[in-house]
């Protein structure tokens, strides 16, 4: 299974529920998982729905972490190996204005992610 977490999008991902996808809301956040052929499903769902400025990730059963990034110039897609890739680091810092350690401790701080890494 892969796995997301999922802030700022609203209610429609529930219609990946007819694709398999199982999606717990929180808060209004969302949990969710699906099976690894779905993953073209899912990245075109988030990179319709991901504003500008914006970014979702999802960890794969063999560690690797896709993240999608919402940028003035389109969606950029980036595979990461062993947690480890400083250009997706400096995005994710720079988009959110703040500094991380890794990409693994960002990560592992989201008690979602934390039980997959």
């Amino acid at each position: 299974m892969y796995h997301s977490y999922v802030m700022g999008t609203d209610d429609s991902i529930y219609s990946l529920c007819e694709d398999g996808f199982i999606i717990e809301k929180e808060w209004n956040n969302y949990k969710v998982s699906f099976e690894n052929d779905k993953a073209s499903i899912w990245e075109n769902y988030i990179s319709s729905h991901l504003q500008v400025g914006y970014w979702n990730e999802y960890i794969t059963d063999g560690g690797v972490v896709v993240f999608l990034f919402h940028l003035d110039d389109g969606i950029k897609r980036y595979e990461v190996y062993f947690y480890e890739n400083d250009e997706v680091l400096h995005l994710c810092e720079h988009l959110c204005e703040c500094k991380f350690e890794s990409i693994y401790s960002m990560l592992k701080s989201n008690h979602f992610y934390s039980a997959f890494i």
